[in-house]
């Protein structure tokens, strides 16, 4: 897995923008990514992470551990985007009327080839909130009609199949997925256990927000398939961070979000679908510009900052000169390293498969027996200075513990302290 420094001596190309190397230089000098970490174990390379720390301005304030809601722009995708945005920002109108619609196509050409799958089942949304409330508010549902959704789902996907229920007359189930699953086949099993003939969508969480656990969604769409179920997929945790490609899942639909482990400017996602599927889907808003069959119908929002658009090149390249593996390993490692220091303390719940390799992330969420999750994530800020977030929902109730690859060793021990801390009184 080689990862070459990206900045030259002079200056850095992005998108057709030339960026001057003194947009990138702090107090510490010139931002470089070194060459593969020396280390058979490159997780554990300090001194490469150091260097990959470099590239974040961190607040000094509090150890940031809520990582989860967005993930901060590194320093030169900043710069790529003040870039463009003063490259629209002068050319104005003859940008968005003669340029615009080529940055476009770039994104989603550098984006599919980034996830592997062909630029006319791709169309550029804000979020992953966005693209699945496209698919579910467009989907021909008829009265009668049957979905089955997660109970640990997002609640913007669990309020539009609502909407859905009340305004086409469709019937929505609910899995249980087991907090701490025996196997896959549990999971599977959770949703197909729900089906009928009446069935005609599934929708699953690719990575949990509120825990961290991995579903193993390539096997529920597998079994939903056989009995001609379509499936949709909530991957707004997984993409940059687990290392799989779109195809691998075996959906007919996925929606994810740019801005959280891509690192691209906020208010950047997509949604996936499968050609066969497009002309049945209704975009979420009215377009007399495409054909039915067109992807890019869905893209349709009116006047749009086109720079976040053209600052994910930077972002996917900073990206990949790291490595997904490398990343999802190291994150993990982060998760874990915290984790089995208060698995067994007395007091202690981690409601996260945090042991099990296939089935977790850099996500977990901890509660404290005497404690209720706004108590103890203020408890943490105003004792600890260490910012995480409460989880107070109906089957997960804790606080949430997102480190990210600008998170130190130390910083995630001492949140295992300050549990124990916490745990004793």
């Amino acid at each position: 897995m080689k990862r070459r420094g990206f900045l030259g001596k002079g200056a850095l190309a992005l998108g057709g923008i030339v960026l001057p190397q003194k947009l990138f230089s702090n107090h510490h000098g010139p931002f470089v990514l070194p060459t593969s970490p020396t280390d058979e174990d490159a997780v554990k390379d300090e001194a490469y992470w150091s260097s990959i720390r470099l590239l974040y301005e961190q607040p000094k304030d509090y150890i940031n551990l809520e990582n989860g809601y967005f993930s901060p722009m590194a320093l030169p995708v900043i710069a790529a985007h003040q870039q463009f945005e003063n490259h629209i920002n002068k050319r104005t109108s003859w940008f968005m009327r003669k340029n615009q619609e080529d940055a476009i196509v770039e994104a989603r050409k550098v984006l599919a080839q980034f996830l592997k799958c062909k630029t006319d089942e791709l169309a550029l949304t804000r979020n992953t909130t966005e693209s699945l409330n496209t698919l579910i508010a467009g989907f021909p549902w008829k009265a009668g009609d049957e979905v089955v959704i997660g109970n640990q789902d997002y609640g913007s996907m669990v309020a539009a199949f609502q909407q859905a229920e009340k305004r086409h007359g469709i019937v929505v189930r609910v899995a249980n997925v087991p907090i701490h699953p025996r196997s896959d086949e549990e999971i599977v099993d959770a949703y197909m256990g729900l089906t009928n003939s009446k069935t005609r969508l599934l929708h699953v969480t690719h990575l949990i927000n509120l825990t961290g656990q991995l579903l193993p969604v390539a096997a529920i769409s597998n079994a939903a398939h056989e009995k001609g179920i379509l499936v949709a997929v909530d991957a707004a945790h997984s993409v940059a961070q687990i290392n799989f490609t779109i195809e691998e899942l075996g959906a007919d639909f996925v929606g994810a979000s740019l801005h959280k482990w891509m690192g691209n400017a906020l208010g950047t996602g997509f949604l996936w679908m499968k050609n066969q599927h497009i002309p049945s889907i209704w975009p979420l808003m009215a377009d007399s510009d495409h054909e039915a069959t067109d992807i890019r119908k869905f893209e349709h929002q009116g006047t749009r900052p086109i720079q976040s658009l053209q600052t994910l090149k930077a972002a996917i390249q900073i990206h990949e000169s790291i490595g997904t593996e490398l990343k999802q390993n190291r994150l993990k490692y982060l998760m874990q390293l915290w984790c089995k220091e208060v698995a067994e303390f007395p007091g202690i719940t981690v409601l996260t498969p945090w042991n099990n390799a296939n089935r977790n992330s850099a996500i977990a969420t901890v509660s404290v027996t005497t404690y209720r999750p706004v108590d103890l994530a203020n408890k943490l800020l105003k004792d600890y200075n260490i910012f995480t977030v409460a989880i107070d929902h109906p089957v997960i109730k804790g606080v949430r513990v997102t480190p990210h690859l600008f998170t130190k060793p130390e910083d995630v021990l001492l949140l295992a302290k300050a549990l124990q801390e916490i745990a004793k009184y």
